[in-house]
C-alpha cells in the first residue's frame, strides 16, 4: 500500500471517527452498529499499516527473508480480523433494534451457513479481543516472554524463484484452519504462516467467502482445478490419496494437458485442525472426485513407517495426544514433508530443517507457557 493511500485511509477514518460522534442517540443501533465496526476496522488496518511503513527490516545472514524488528507488524491474523469484523458488520446492518443480532427470533431466520458465520465470527471476536488485552503476539501467537519470533525469522527471501514466495514448484499454500485453531498456544499452523508469509494463505472455516478473500481464493484454485485449468494438492489420507511421486508420474505418463497460467507450479492446500475437524472440513469445501488437475496426497510410506515409532528422525509431533502415534503429527510437520517429497533433489533441504528446528523451539516455548502437564486422576497414588 502507497502512503498516498495511507493519507487516504486517514482522512476516511476522520470522516468516520466524526459521523460516529453525529450520530449519537439519533439513529437506530445497527446503523450505529455498522458505523462503529467499520470505523474500528479502518483505524485497525491504518495501524497496521503504519507499523509496515515504520519498520526498516533486518535480512538474515542466512539470505532468509526481512526479519520485522516489531512483533506486532502485520500479520495473517489481520486478515482473520478483517473477515470477521466484515462478517459481523453485515450482520448487524440486517437487524434492528427491535431484533437484535443475537436474539433467538433474528439467528434463526439466517439460514445455516449464515448462522454458522455469525457463530465463528463472532466466537473468534470474543478470542481476539482476548488475546489483544493480554498482547500476546500476533505472529506465534505466545505471551510476549515467551515469543519465538527473532529466533524464528520468515524462510523467503527477496530473491524468491515463484510468482508468490519463496517454495520452488509451489505457488501458494492454503491453510484451511478451524476457528478453534486460531490464536491457540500449542497449534503449529502459524511457523508455517510466518514461515512463508507470502506464500501462505490463512482461510477459517466456517466464515463465508463474501466476508474473507482467502476463502474465495482457494475456492476458485479448487475449481480452476477440477475444471482442468491448473493444478492442486489436497494434503489428507482418503482412500484415493496417492504419494506425490505417483502423481507425478502420472501427470506425466497422460495425454491431458493442463492449462493456465500456474500450469508449472501447484497450489497445495492443507487442513489443520483435529483429525474429527479436518474430516469434516474436507467433506464440507472438497466434496468432488480427484481427477487430472485435482489430487489428494499422502506422504510417502516410508515417512509414515517412521511416524508410527519412535524414530529420533521425526520429531514434529504435536504436543496434543492420540492413541494412534502417527495421527499425532502436526499440522506444520505433515506440511514440511510434504515439500520434502515434493523436492526430491534436495531443494527444500535447508527450509526443511529449518522448519524443523522452528517447531522445536515452539514446542519448548509453548510447554513454559502452559507449564507441566497436569497428571491424569486415575494415574494420581500409582507408583
Amino acid at each position: 500500500m502507497s502512503k498516498r493511500r495511507s493519507i487516504h485511509l486517514l482522512m476516511i477514518s476522520s470522516a468516520g471517527n466524526l459521523l460516529c460522534n453525529a450520530l449519537g442517540g439519533s439513529s437506530s443501533s445497527s446503523t450505529r452498529c455498522f458505523v462503529q465496526a467499520f470505523h474500528l476496522t479502518l483505524a485497525r488496518r491504518i495501524t497496521s499499516n503504519q507499523r509496515l511503513f515504520a519498520t526498516k527490516p533486518y535480512v538474515s545472514p542466512k539470505g532468509y527473508g526481512p526479519v520485522p524488528l516489531r512483533s506486532d507488524a502485520p500479520t495473517h491474523l489481520d486478515g482473520v480480523e478483517d473477515a470477521v469484523d466484515a462478517a459481523l458488520m453485515y450482520f448487524q446492518s440486517q437487524s434492528s433494534e427491535n431484533n437484535p443480532l443475537y436474539a433467538h427470533d433474528t439467528i434463526t431466520t439466517f439460514p445455516a451457513a449464515d448462522r454458522e458465520t455469525i457463530g465463528v465470527a463472532s466466537k473468534l471476536r470474543t478470542r481476539l479481543d482476548s488475546f489483544a488485552r493480554n498482547k500476546d503476539c500476533r505472529r506465534c501467537w505466545l505471551q510476549k516472554r515467551h515469543c519465538v519470533c527473532g529466533a524464528c525469522p520468515p524462510l523467503e527471501g527477496d530473491t524468491a524463484t515463484t510468482s508468490c514466495g519463496g517454495i520452488e514448484h509451489v505457488n501458494r499454500l492454503f491453510l484451511l484452519t478451524h476457528h478453534k485453531e486460531i490464536c491457540m498456544v500449542v497449534d503449529t499452523a502459524k511457523i508455517i504462516l510466518s514461515s512463508f508469509p507470502n506464500t501462505t494463505r490463512l482461510v477459517v472455516n466456517g466464515i463465508r467467502s463474501e466476508f474473507q478473500p482467502s476463502m474465495r481464493e482457494m475456492l476458485d484454485v479448487y475449481n480452476d482445478a477440477l475444471s482442468g485449468r491448473s493444478k492442486c494438492l489436497i494434503l489428507f489420507p482418503t482412500d484415493d490419496a496417492k504419494t506425490f511421486d505417483d502423481i507425478e508420474n502420472e501427470i506425466i505418463g497422460s495425454s491431458v494437458a493442463v492449462d493456465g497460467s500456474r500450469q508449472n507450479g501447484w497450489d497445495v492446500i492443507v487442513i489443520d485442525g483435529t483429525w474429527q475437524q479436518a474430516r469434516k472440513m474436507h467433506s464440507k469445501y472438497f466434496p468432488d472426485a480427484s481427477n487430472a488437475g485435482l489430487h489428494r496426497v499422502q506422504l510417502s510410506s516410508n515417512v509414515v513407517e517412521l511416524l508410527g515409532g519412535d524414530d529420533g528422525e521425526i520429531k514434529g509431533h504435536q504436543l496434543r495426544r492420540h492413541p494412534t502415534k502417527w495421527r499425532e503429527i502436526s499440522t506444520h510437520e505433515a506440511t514440511r514433508l510434504l515439500l520434502k517429497d515434493m523436492h526430491p533433489g534436495g531443494q527444500f533441504d535447508e527450509q526443511s530443517a529449518a522448519m524443523s528446528h522452528y517447531q522445536e523451539i515452539l514446542n519448548a516455548a509453548a510447554r513454559r507457557q502452559l507449564g507441566p502437564p497436569r497428571e491424569k486422576e486415575g494415574s494420581k497414588g500409582q507408583a
